[in-house]
């Protein structure tokens, strides 16, 4: 009996370990708890980006000596290797991760001199000679360098969408019970997102493998009350605001304008749309349905001349929704981490008509490409960056006014 015992709690024992070890999927290498692959060409950064996301990816990320040594071990045939990070100044605390994880502050090793954003914002890595291991400025348009990108690592499992430890799969059109009853028999839910990463790898799998806007696994009862079905906290939100509470279920917009896929908005529960399912990847569900925890929804405003905003946040004109005063002159400098775009939505906007005028501008100043200059009575409308930064101005003249703008911005995609 001894024997079957110990015979017994073995396989127990190598079933927990096998299923609790990190692996690595899509051909990416586990290197220092990360999964890690080299693309040797030569891009340029924002290139370098978009290949990474086509695999759900992010530029590779330094947080300690571990990460670093790691980059020199799978880039040995390569020199110069660009790096997940964008400075907005040359404080490594203000150079951010493309992960979402916060910035360079905690732990960087830049050369002598760096960041020097009048050289570049982006960062690279240096593999080889003087300068190995450290890290340089370059400019995100016109340097071309060879690229790591970086996956979490998952559990092993044989579905074909494994990231970070969940397993996803995509189903026809059918109603939101219907979706979440097929989730169901897969072991899962209609999916919860708690990170922008998460976001990003749903809308760039749901533009090949969805038609048209899908399900995910939220309940929208009320309107500042929002639900994931798996109890999931509500940590991460992108509930489109130019779209009204109307619903109580929630769907992702699957590739239907530029300036839209990705984001949420609220939907009739009966309506049939295409579904996104979540479940554990590499161990089996017991059935059990978690309680659902109910999280308000986070409130982000920012001001005029108040410096470099973060995504995601609300500009508005002053006073807003009051009249604005006179001789009002107004900067908004927008920016999100560097593997994003900036999309800026109007949700309301009302000035005097070609007085008082919003300019938007593709870039971090005001001296940037201009996107389109807006006044009178307009109804709601987006725009999105060519790059991570965007910049607004506001100036009234001297007479009348008007109520103003609001206007929220977050990170957004290219999907593909």
């Amino acid at each position: 009996m001894r024997s079957i015992l110990l015979i017994v709690s073995l396989a127990c024992f190598i079933a927990v370990e096998s299923a609790s070890t990190p692996v690595c999927t899509n051909g990416f290498t586990l290197i220092s708890n990360k999964c890690l692959k080299l693309f040797p060409s030569a891009v340029t950064h924002k290139v370098a980006e978009r290949s990474c996301m086509d695999w759900g990816a992010t530029l590779v990320t330094v947080k300690n000596a571990n990460d670093n040594h790691a980059i020199t071990a799978i880039a040995a045939s390569s020199s110069l290797v660009w790096m997940g990070l964008f400075c907005l100044d040359n404080d490594p605390a203000r150079c951010l991760w493309d992960d979402a994880t916060g910035s360079a502050e905690m732990y960087s090793t830049f050369a002598s001199g760096f960041p020097h954003i009048d050289v570049g914002k982006c960062v690279y890595y240096s593999v080889k000679g003087a300068l190995a291991g450290q890290w340089l400025s370059g400019d995100c348009e016109k340097d071309t360098k060879a690229y790591i990108c970086e996956l979490p690592v998952t559990v092993a499992d044989n579905c074909p969408n494994n990231y970070n430890g969940h397993c996803y799969t995509f189903h026809p059109p059918s109603s939101f019970v219907q979706a979440q009853t097929t989730c169901e028999k897969e072991c899962g839910n209609l999916a919860s997102i708690n990170s922008a990463n998460e976001n990003r790898y749903i809308n760039t799998l749901s533009n090949r493998q969805a038609s048209g806007n899908l399900y995910i696994g939220a309940t929208w009862p009320t309107k500042d009350v929002f639900n994931w079905i798996d109890g999931s906290l509500w940590t991460y939100n992108n509930i489109d605001l130019s779209y009204s509470h109307g619903a109580t279920c929630v769907a992702m917009i699957n590739g239907a304008n530029i300036g839209s896929s990705g984001m949420w908005f609220s939907i009739d529960c009966n309506m049939q749309y295409s579904s996104v399912c979540k479940r554990p990847a590499g161990i089996k569900c017991n059935g059990a349905a978690p309680a659902v925890t109910v999280t308000p929804v986070p409130k982000n405003p920012s001001y005029c001349n108040a410096g470099v905003q973060l995504t995601p946040g609300v500009v508005t004109s002053p006073d807003y929704p009051y009249q604005y005063d006179n001789n009002q002159n107004c900067v908004y400098q927008l920016a999100t981490l560097g593997s994003y775009n900036v999309l800026l939505r109007f949700s309301d906007f009302g000035t005097e008509s070609k007085k008082d005028i919003v300019t938007v501008y593709d870039g971090d100043s005001v001296n940037s490409p201009v996107i389109g200059t807006y006044s009178g009575e307009l109804n709601a409308f987006s725009l999105v960056s060519t790059g991570n930064t965007m910049t607004l101005s506001f100036k009234s003249d001297a007479k009348n006014g008007g109520r103003g703008f609001s206007a929220r911005f977050t990170s957004y995609a290219y999907g593909k």
